[in-house]
């Protein structure tokens, strides 16, 4: 299906795609519905990828009656043959081996002494393999003419025959060698689909080193954007928003129904056209025909329905009987016509463009009869909410008779729930992702309802007018109180429980650190939610249970009540209850040190609530937030870097400002300290919740560590100095260690540079600053830093802390540094290790031992190091001061052979490249220690990561220095210093 005229938004999953091309992952599968954009998406990532320096070479799998094996891949190579005139392909092939240019001319006859038969899935008359090696070997010469590598790209392959999928799983496998990266997309809807690609598709997706990015519609504000581009011009929102609700955020149906509207005025004004255009319906008409009988009756009842019905409405709707609805249905998915999403038990069409073309097939009578049963069936509900819906029904059906009580009992119920559609209206907002406009609903509602005579709807205006108060903490917990005593006159409803929650959570537990107290809240609110029948509440409150049962020592208990509520949401396929257990769930993992665990219950987690349509929820950033912090504990800064990306391309909001946070810990780790610290200043300027203890605590320990590496202990000591105050009470304090070690850090670098500057007021200042903060533990009864079955982390934050302590005497203790290396090594947190052994070796330097004392600890530190460049630059300084080798020298006895050396083929020049790669060197210092130009360099550089089946420098490194390849030098080749 051709894509719009318009690309706007996707910018997350750009991210996405451009952070999984610079990365190890060797597949991209790009998946979505018929008319999404993935052409487009692609067309804008392989243009900034190519601006980046990489190749991407693009095939297409077509729909015919008989497949051709490899027709994309051949499409693809003949896509190279025209680059630069043929000229990049015929360099790239002198540098494979001679039977590469034979094979490829399988694909392209017209290249060399190629040409014959393409092997098929039965093998043929040529090895396949063979065929296979050599397209891998062509391919990883043209990346390593590219700075960032290449691409081969393969668009729709549920088209795709054995021959090309089988292809891309060893072009796949291949790129693990090499800088080669292969992309595929698929339709989501395409039915049927060949057994060969469902078995691929569903292979790929459980493999390792494949990510999936799946592109779903757009939003209402990008859709405004698409038509104003299509258009010429800004629309009016409510143009804007009618196109949006009939094409759901479809591209293509947005693009179709714009043209329509523009054809049909001309004056050339935009008026949303009233039907579909031909065009576009016959398409939506020939993909309901895969379906007929019981299957197309029920398609033809949803879409006169115009909502999601229930298997027994279905029946009631149609006259089938129950077997009759199930097998229509099963028949109605496989040809993927109806929605994926069936919350609450419902089925509707896939696209809402779909039951208009399907409903526009029938005839005025047909219609009429159908709407007149789906108003029995709505009415025989007997719920007063639909009474609307109803009317609409009858009006629909020509029966005036029966649609006037409907409209009087309609208005009946509109004023009383009027208040409650408002605060459904700021619950929709909120999830979307749009907390501003959330705001500003529920201050209108809090105005027009907060005495409403129904305690009911007053309590929950009030309650969301509360929630929303984050700069006036004290009016905000009035109005909770004032909300609570109001459901308390009220029969036990979800809401009731629901503010009960936010009770418990964000003013006991976070603003007023009442733990015990909170616990007392939070089983009330599963009391109301229970006697309520409110299911959907009972998860979560019992995910904030199992928090404050943490925090209370009974590490255990809490893990059995957060099984519960994981029990309950996944029965009710509750996608905002699993998100909310996955937080704590994560969150705990992280405190209990099991990183690894946590890094992955957090990221399936988060794949899970993409997928259920709560990508632009702030709970989901928190989510996200929480496998980056657990990436970032275990050193791997680049892969978090690509979960928290997507998330924070723009500038800091409200919404995502914890997401803002990690990834200004992830530019600092990068080397970017400008960013990290602009982006710290956008994240203050924001209107956060500072009175949350847990908010205020994460947020300071991290900026105060920024501020440490930018040589700002005075402003880090500051921020740790605030975030303490918000604590009046030993119960969460136990989350404060690393914040503490954060500040005693200040303590000592002010007293290091004061003692520089032999300024002893200042060192006075700075022992005081430090005596301070050990009144304040003591003051917490030693909360912080005492063992606890929940933070893990506490003994290593401890031996850090009293590390700290001995370097603002002056005399930095070369053994407590030792021991706090240690105990974050045991907890595999290599950074803060790498920290602890830097610190050690300076010690041992600063108390006059000789180099080779403080070596060892260097060595490690800078091993430990990789992903963290402010500490690696610090460990480099040092060794380069006291003329420590970061690489020891090898025993020239306990090499490798030279057979084994020899055995990577490099040349001489290759070699000396190596060796100044290793040393840390650039190709534009390389290239101006070897007289050759940087883009020769890296030409060099391409050629080694390939030969050595690498994909970066830093595994080149350490490859060459397994193999012996960094010994000394051939007479005539510079040795790496």
């Amino acid at each position: 299906m051709a894509g719009p005229t318009a690309f706007v938004g996707r910018e997350s999953e750009l991210a996405t795609l451009l952070g999984a091309l610079a990365s190890d992952f060797r597949l991209v599968l790009v998946a979505g519905d018929a008319g999404v954009g993935k052409t487009q998406f692609l067309e804008t990532g392989i243009a900034r990828a190519g601006a980046a320096g990489m190749v991407l070479l693009r095939g297409e799998c077509l729909p015919l009656a008989h497949t051709l094996p490899l027709l994309p891949v051949a499409e693809a190579l003949g896509e190279l043959g025209k680059l630069d005139d043929g000229g990049l392909l015929a360099a790239a092939l002198d540098d494979t081996p001679a039977y590469v240019r034979a094979e490829v001319g399988r694909l392209l006859p017209g290249i060399g002494t190629g040409g014959g038969a393409v092997p098929d899935a039965r093998g043929g008359e040529w090895s396949r393999e063979r065929l296979f090696a050599g397209l891998a070997e062509l391919l990883a010469a043209v990346a390593a003419r590219f700075v960032r590598g290449a691409g081969l790209v393969i668009e729709d392959v549920h088209w795709a025959d054995s021959a090309t999928l089988d292809c891309l799983t060893y072009l796949a496998r291949a790129a693990r060698q090499g800088g080669v990266r292969v992309v595929a997309t698929c339709r989501t809807d395409e039915a049927p689909v060949a057994a060969h690609v469902t078995g691929w598709l569903a292979d790929m997706r459980g493999a390792a080193g494949v990510v999936e990015i799946r592109l779903s519609p757009l939003s209402r504000a990008e859709i405004a954007q698409q038509v104003a581009a299509l258009v010429g011009r800004p629309v009016p929102d409510e143009v804007a928003g009618e196109l949006y609700g009939r094409a759901e955020g479809n591209p293509f149906f947005t693009d179709q129904l714009v043209a329509a509207a523009l054809a049909s005025d001309p004056d050339g004004g935009l008026l949303a056209p009233g039907g579909l255009p031909a065009r576009l319906a016959e398409l939506l008409v020939a993909r309901a025909d895969r379906c007929a009988g019981d299957a197309r009756a029920l398609l033809t009842g949803l879409a006169i329905a115009g909502r999601p019905l229930t298997e027994d409405q279905l029946g009631a709707l149609t006259g089938l009987s129950t077997d009759a609805v199930r097998q229509g249905l099963r028949e109605l998915t496989t040809a993927r016509l109806l929605s994926e999403d069936t919350t609450g038990g419902g089925h509707r069409p896939r696209h809402a463009l779909l039951a208009e073309a399907v409903a526009g097939t029938l005839l005025p009578g047909e219609r009429a009869a159908l709407h007149e049963r789906m108003a029995q069936t709505l009415t025989a509900a007997g719920d007063q909410e639909l009474a609307a819906e109803v009317a609409g029904h009858w009006q629909a059906a020509s029966r005036p008779a029966e649609e006037l009580p409907a409209r009087i009992a309609a208005a009946g119920a509109a004023e009383r729930v009027y208040g409650y559609a408002q605060a459904a209206a700021i619950d929709a907002l909120f999830v979307a992702g749009d907390s501003d406009r959330a705001q500003l609903l529920a201050e209108e509602a809090h105005r027009r309802f907060a005495g409403h005579a129904d305690p009911a709807t007053a309590a929950v205006v009030r309650h969301c007018a509360a929630f929303f108060r984050v700069n006036d903490p004290a009016g905000a917990r009035l109005l909770m109180k004032q909300a609570l005593d109001l459901f308390e006159r009220a029969p036990p409803s979800f809401d009731h429980a629901d503010a009960l929650l936010d009770y418990a959570t964000i003013f006991l537990l976070y603003a007023e650190r009442r733990p015990q107290e909170s616990l007392a809240a939070l089983y009330r609110a599963l009391e109301v939610a229970e006697a309520a029948g409110a299911t959907a509440m009972i998860p979560r409150i019992l995910s904030v249970i199992a928090f404050c049962t943490w925090v209370g020592g009974q590490v255990e208990e809490g893990l059995a009540i957060l099984e519960r509520g994981w029990a309950l949401a996944r029965a009710a396929q509750d996608g905002p209850a699993l998100v909310w257990l996955a937080i704590n769930e994560s969150d705990a993992l992280l405190k209990l040190a099991q990183f690894e665990r946590a890094a992955k219950a957090a990221s399936d987690s988060l794949d899970a609530a993409r997928r259920a349509g709560l990508g632009a929820w702030d709970m989901t950033a928190i989510l996200a937030s929480n496998a980056a912090e657990a990436l970032l504990a275990l050193g791997r800064t680049s892969e978090a870097a690509t979960v928290i990306e997507p998330l924070t391309s723009g500038l800091p909001g409200r919404d995502f400002w914890l997401a803002q946070m990690t990834r200004a810990e992830v530019d600092l780790l990068r080397g970017d300290a400008d960013a990290a610290a602009s982006r710290w200043q956008l994240i203050h300027d924001l209107p956060a919740i500072v009175s949350r203890v847990d908010f205020a605590c994460e947020s300071a320990q991290r900026d105060a560590e920024g501020a440490l590496w930018a040589l700002r202990p005075g402003s880090a000591l500051d921020k740790a100095r605030r975030a303490l105050a918000l604590f009046q009470v030993p119960d969460l304090t136990v989350l404060c260690g690393r914040l503490l070690a954060t500040g005693m850090r200040a303590c000592a670098d002010l007293a290091e540079q004061a003692r520089a500057r032999r300024d002893q007021r200042a060192v006075d200042a700075a022992m005081a600053a430090a005596d301070s903060l050990v009144t304040w533990v003591e003051g917490m009864k030693d909360a912080p830093f005492t063992d606890h079955p929940l933070v893990a982390t506490v003994p290593a934050e401890r031996a850090t802390w009293d590390a700290e302590r001995t370097r603002v005497t002056g005399f930095s203790d070369p053994e407590a540094w030792a021991s706090a290396a240690k105990a974050w090594q045991d907890l595999g947190c290599p950074h803060r290790a790498g920290y602890a052994w830097w610190r050690q070796a300076q010690a041992r330097l600063d108390a006059g031992r000789p180099a080779a004392a403080a070596s060892t600890a260097l060595r490690t530190a800078a091993a430990a190091a990789d992903g963290h460049a402010p500490l690696l630059a610090e460990i480099r300084r040092l060794a380069e001061r006291a003329r420590i080798p970061l690489q020891p020298p090898v025993a020239a006895a306990t090499g490798p052979p030279r057979e084994e050396r020899l055995s990577y083929r490099l040349t001489g020049r290759e070699l000396a490249v190596l060796r100044l790669l290793a040393a840390g060197r650039t190709n534009a210092q390389i290239g101006a220690e070897l007289y050759i130009s940087p883009k020769t360099a890296g030409v060099h550089v391409g050629n080694i990561l390939r030969k050595l089946g690498v994909s970066g420098r830093v595994q080149a490194a350490a490859v060459a220095e397994r193999a012996g390849l960094l010994d000394a030098p051939q007479p005539g080749t510079p040795r790496a210093e």
